[in-house]
């Protein structure tokens, strides 16, 4: 064991540590992580430093801007009365209809961030309208964005059985193949399981305040503003609307996120709907920009000596040769949903697929059922703010510290547990 993976380890401990003791905020503990990556040699400067220029960085700030811009405007109120009437009051419906919305949207958008960029403005707008608790509607609809990204077979992930029948063909185990529809087969439990969740289940998890000070998404100083005239009025329509509109065409104009949402961001400031100041304050919200760098280089450092590999390596190491089909499943749902915590999910599916397809070509079993659980366990990250920039929004506009995130994930972590291993592989039986 190298001397800079077993500091990135302590680091990592210690930053944990830091999360759940509180003395801290959050954004400070993680870029003091991400500083003595680099002062140990765990990380060069060049690495640590990408992350302010990481497009989903970019994304995340810039969205912020948009929706402070968008708070401005006379639809949220009106939309908020609008659902007001149709649901009589009913939290339950109110949170229905967000949850409902957000599940479609992550199947057409490939960005749990960006669906619940969308969603956030109208619901927390919602929320302080009708005088319900954002913190008891915040967290069900994040797990919702970052839990059903891609499960129907609609736009990329209509060929990723492809990229799947490719790593088996790279590895000579031409046994078995997947088929298009198997994803969403595998998945589709899961979609509704944590759909039904979020809607009945977990508000009676989440605080009734804010545990830490909740993020404004329009700013503490825009209240003191004159409101916006007819021009500003629907120009802030369009350019939130416009948005969304490229963010569900992206499959056929190909331009990155991060250019539209930027030039929303300008446009919002240059006709006039939010002051620079206030844009300057939206970008900074509650510290999430700070967290998510900070936590972008702990997972690169964790990618690059090698510890998420040990870690992963150590817990497939229990399987030994079990035939157990649900014992195979189950360590490959919780490896990677265990790592997928603390790495960027696409470094813990590049982990572990390898793993799983060597282990079964070592058993002569069917590697259909342990890939699909790689991939739900991999998309299943929102226990901590490291795996998804979804996280750190999440936690600043609900108020939410790491204890209470855990208080809240533990019990849609093991519903998921049980219902993905207990139907994918009996779906996709190991030993048939």
């Amino acid at each position: 064991m190298n001397t800079s993976l077993i500091i990135c380890l302590v680091i990592f401990a210690l930053t944990i540590i830091s999360f759940i003791w509180g003395k801290l905020t959050m954004a400070t503990t993680s870029i003091i992580a991400m500083l003595l990556l680099v002062v140990t040699g765990c990380i060069d400067a060049g690495t640590a430093l990408s992350g302010f220029a990481n497009t989903n960085t970019i994304v995340m700030a810039t969205m912020f801007v948009v929706s402070a811009g968008f708070s401005r405007t006379q639809m949220v109120h009106k939309l908020s009365q609008m659902v007001g009437r149709v649901s009589k009051g009913s939290f339950t419906k109110v949170l229905a209809g967000y949850v409902l919305i957000i599940a479609l949207l992550t199947q057409f958008i490939q960005s749990s961030m960006a669906c619940f960029s969308i969603v956030f403005p109208l619901a927390c707008a919602m929320c302080d309208e009708l005088g319900f608790s954002r913190s008891k509607m915040i967290f069900p609809i994040g797990i919702v964005s970052i839990s059903t990204v891609s499960t129907l077979p609609l736009g990329q992930n209509a060929v990723t059985y492809l990229t799947n029948n490719g790593l088996l063909e790279s590895f000579g185990y031409t046994d078995y193949a997947f088929k298009m529809l198997d994803l969403m087969i595998a998945r589709l439990p899961s979609l509704i399981m944590i759909i039904l969740y979020a809607i009945f289940i977990a508000p009676k998890f989440a605080p009734e305040k804010p545990v830490i000070e909740i993020s404004d998404v329009a700013g503490k100083s825009s209240s003191s503003q004159k409101s916006l005239s007819n021009f500003q009025e629907v120009s802030g329509y369009v350019i939130f609307f416009g948005i969304i509109l490229l963010l569900l065409t992206q499959s056929f104009h190909n331009i990155d996120t991060w250019i539209f949402t930027t030039a929303g961001a300008a446009l919002m400031v240059a006709f006039g709907i939010l002051r620079p100041a206030d844009a300057y304050s939206a970008i900074g919200l509650g510290g999430m920009v700070l967290l998510y760098v900070g936590m972008l280089a702990l997972a690169s450092a964790l990618t690059a000596t090698g510890a998420g590999e040990m870690i992963g390596n150590a817990i497939v190491g229990m399987l030994g040769g079990t035939h157990n089909g649900y014992l195979i499943g189950l360590v490959f749902f919780l490896a990677p949903f265990i790592l997928t915590q603390v790495m960027m999910n696409v470094a813990v599916m590049n982990i572990f697929n390898p793993i799983a397809i060597v282990t079964c070509q070592t058993l002569g079993c069917n590697p259909i059922g342990p890939l699909c659980l790689v991939m739900i366990g991999s998309l299943s990250a929102f226990m901590t703010p490291m795996a998804t920039p979804t996280v750190p929004m999440v936690m600043g506009l609900g108020g939410y510290d790491q204890k209470t995130l855990f208080k809240m994930g533990w019990l849609p972590s093991i519903l998921m547990c049980i219902v993905n291993v207990g139907w994918v592989m009996t779906a996709f039986p190991a030993f048939p």
